[in-house]
């Protein structure tokens, strides 16, 4: 058939405007050439407006009509909320080519009352029909039917609504169907057969989008590209708002399921004629055909971004219902399932997305299979990230009231961890490599923390500086980390996450200065991290020698201008460095790392210690200095990697011992650094801090010979009497914790 198409109409037009549409993305397999009415009327006018030949038929005169008809020799002729009755000479003339949409499940409520007449007989069920014209008045053999349930409260404007919605679709395609030469009528006239081998092979594939996004950001432009390339519109609520708001067309997902939104929006897309569009497989014949006979149109395209779940979580003051409204169960339903498709359907999830795909459509014809796979393997890991965020945060604000049983994870349970954890991460950037140059690296971030879990947590960039490498963050994060633990002024300095210099001081400057002296040949090429903002004094002596990172709560703009000097300085903000107060208790899944082939969980040992619990295990007690420095010496000691031995003396680091098999030996290497910078006296009076137990007294001793006269450990010793009593001999002091600090 050559596909010319003559539509009568009798008022506004919205099942003219349908087919137009259609016909204009190539769906119906022909066009328009005829606009028919029996009076004048908006849908006359605008196809005038469109540039559609149109004719007037007064009354809808038969021979006059069969004239006007025969002159465009249209394949098929559609009576689109025509108000006539067709006379014979029109039948005649194209017997078995006219249909006509009404709007009843026919035979039930025939003529020009249908909606009314169902709403006054009290049925639930009513539809539309689209028939083949005949000399009965809407008796003629039905083509396709579909049913719109009638709802409490409907009246004629609303449920008439409704079912011109699914016209709106349902017409069109019988239209397509006809011009394929797909629909015939059986002997007798009054059963209608679909050919769907004839069909799938002659019509037209529509192209259709599915857009259901949170984030609007880009759509309407990506839309309008979509539009451009031929594709209908489907899309829901929000969506389809911001889309008409923008002046495109699209169709509500209302109008291809043929039932409204309900239970508050949770259910919309739920539905065969959206699944059964997004999953066939059209690559199979079966597939093509069983979606023929069901009336569904497949989907090209999915976009769809889900309910901005971890938004909410972090806004103050939602309750526990209002989160639980935030749980996207359609968004993930579609995005699996086109992602699951992804041989015949593209998946769009994030906007960063967009031109890329409107690319390939413009410059290629259609998404490609590369594309399309990346696409739906990108998709799988956005839902899993939603899934697991969700399983994350939801335990934690199930109400008080609640009474959860005893089991795994779950809040209050003896066990805080769950039988299964997935732990979804947001990728900030690739590294240039890892830990050397060999191995490949990237930085990703946990969602929802922020800056109290440390300066990364937000996967904000440096002020200044080229890029960070893998050493450089861990460095970064370890001085943050001694930078926490400090009070007042304060300067750490690091080297392979271990301290070579820290000191608490009156200020800024004086702590550097202090710092720096403890060990100014391990400092070259450290990370510095600051308790309080930057300024113009402190910036100068920070540029007096070579440094990767310095992490502070802030710089001032006269420190930015002097550290600009040295553009390839990374400057990091913390604004928790100054900030005396630890915070809440870590989370028990805050750090994970990897061993061996197995993920390991625990809670950050960041929990603050209190002094006044700690017990004197010797004859004497510290004085008040000795107490202030065992305090600090114990803070650093913490975060240095074990076997750890840390020496303060007035308030600063003189020297540390790390990473050694014994605990003599760390204690060696930290009074031969104490003595090798500050010489032989600086260890008179200071105080040590072991972040375990002695299991000798031999690095007791090594320290007492050297001057220490405090120490401060957790005991715990089968021998802790001997170590105890090497103390007391030495006239020193010692302090039992009864809380271990091991750093692997």
């Amino acid at each position: 058939m050559s596909g010319r198409i003559a539509v009568g109409v009798s008022g506004t037009g919205s099942n003219l405007r349908a087919l137009a549409g259609a016909a204009g993305r190539g769906e119906l397999g022909g066009e328009i050439v005829l606009v028919f009415a029996d009076r004048a009327c908006p849908a006359l006018d605008w196809a005038t407006e469109q540039g559609i030949d149109t004719a007037l038929v007064p009354a809808g005169d038969d021979a006059a009509l069969a004239e006007t008809l025969a002159a465009v020799a249209p394949d098929a002729v559609v009576l689109a909320g025509y108000m006539r009755i067709v006379g014979p000479a029109v039948l005649l003339a194209f017997a078995g080519r006219i249909l006509n949409t009404h709007p009843s499940l026919l035979p039930a409520f025939p003529g020009a009352h249908a909606v009314a007449d169902a709403l006054a007989h009290g049925v639930t069920i009513t539809g539309c029909t689209v028939h083949v014209v005949d000399a009965t008045l809407d008796g003629g053999p039905i083509v396709a039917q579909e049913a719109v349930a009638i709802l409490p409260g409907d009246d004629v404007e609303t449920l008439h609504g409704r079912i011109r919605a699914v016209e709106h679709r349902l017409l069109p395609r019988t239209v397509a169907l006809l011009l394929a030469g797909a629909i015939n009528v059986e002997a007798g006239g009054r059963r209608v057969a679909q050919d769907l081998d004839r069909a799938d092979a002659a019509l037209p594939t529509p192209r259709r989008a599915l857009l259901s996004v949170s984030d609007k950001g880009g759509l309407v432009a990506f839309a309008g590209g979509l539009v451009r390339a031929g594709f209908e519109l489907v899309s829901t609520g929000g969506t389809a708002r911001t889309l008409r708001d923008a002046g495109l067309p699209v169709t509500d997902v209302a109008a291809v399921t043929g039932f409204p939104e309900m239970l508050d929006g949770r259910v919309k897309t739920l539905h065969p004629r959206v699944h059964g569009g997004i999953l066939a497989d059209r690559r199979l014949g079966d597939h093509r055909r069983q979606l023929l006979a069901a009336a569904i149109a497949p989907f090209e395209l999915v976009a769809v971004n889900l309910y901005p779940f971890a938004a909410a979580a972090e806004r103050p003051g939602i309750t526990f219902d209002e989160l639980v409204e935030e749980i996207d169960i359609g968004g993930p339903s579609m995005v699996r399932a086109a992602a699951k498709n992804h041989a015949n359907v593209a998946i769009v999830t994030s906007p960063a997305r967009y031109d890329a795909v409107l690319n390939a459509i413009d410059g290629e014809g259609s998404v490609g299979p590369g594309l399309r796979a990346a696409l739906a393997v990108e998709a799988f890991r956005h839902t899993a990230a939603y899934d697991a965020r969700i399983a994350e945060v939801l335990p934690a604000r199930i109400p008080s009231d609640v009474h959860l049983p005893d089991e795994p994870g779950l809040p209050g349970a003896t066990d805080p961890y769950p039988r299964s954890l997935t732990v979804a991460f947001e990728k900030v950037e690739s590294l240039r490599y890892g830990e050397n140059p060999h191995q490949p690296a990237a930085r990703y971030r946990r969602p929802g923390s922020g800056p109290a879990d440390g300066p990364f947590a937000t996967g904000e960039p440096p002020l200044q500086g080229k890029a960070l490498s893998y050493n450089n963050v861990l460095d970064a994060s370890a001085a943050a980390a001694f930078g926490r633990a400090l009070r007042g002024p304060a300067v750490v300095i690091v080297k392979h996450t271990n301290p070579c210099g820290a000191a608490e001081r009156p200020t800024l400057l004086e702590a550097w200065d202090a710092a720096l002296a403890a060990d100014p040949i391990s400092a070259f090429g450290g990370v510095v991290g600051l308790t309080r903002p930057v300024d113009r004094a402190v910036a100068h002596a920070l540029v007096s020698i070579f440094l990767e990172v310095v992490v502070a709560p802030g710089f001032d703009d006269a420190a930015l201008a002097v550290l600009a000097a040295k553009p390839n300085l990374r400057l990091v903000v913390d604004p928790v460095l100054a900030v005396d107060d630890p915070g809440p208790a870590p989370e028990p899944t805050a750090s994970i790392r990897t061993a061996g082939g197995a993920m390991l969980l625990t809670a950050p040992d960041t929990a603050p210690d209190d002094p006044s619990t700690w017990t004197v295990a010797t004859r004497r007690s510290p004085t008040e200095v000795e107490r202030a420095d065992l305090d600090l010496a114990w803070r650093l000691v913490r975060g240095v990697v074990s076997n750890a031995i840390v020496l303060v003396r007035d308030g600063r680091l003189i020297g540390m011992g790390s990473g050694q098999t014994s605990r003599v030996d760390a204690a060696r290497g930290a009074v031969d650094k104490a003595t090798a910078h500050l010489g032989e006296d600086a260890l008179h009076g200071a105080s040590c801090a072991s972040d375990a137990f002695y299991p000798f007294p031999d690095a007791v001793d090594v320290c007492l010979e050297a001057g220490v006269s405090a120490f401060v450990q957790p005991g715990g010793s089968i021998r802790d009497g001997e170590t105890i009593a090497a103390v007391d001999a030495a006239g020193a002091t010692m302090l039992m914790t009864g809380v271990r600090h091991f750093r692997h």
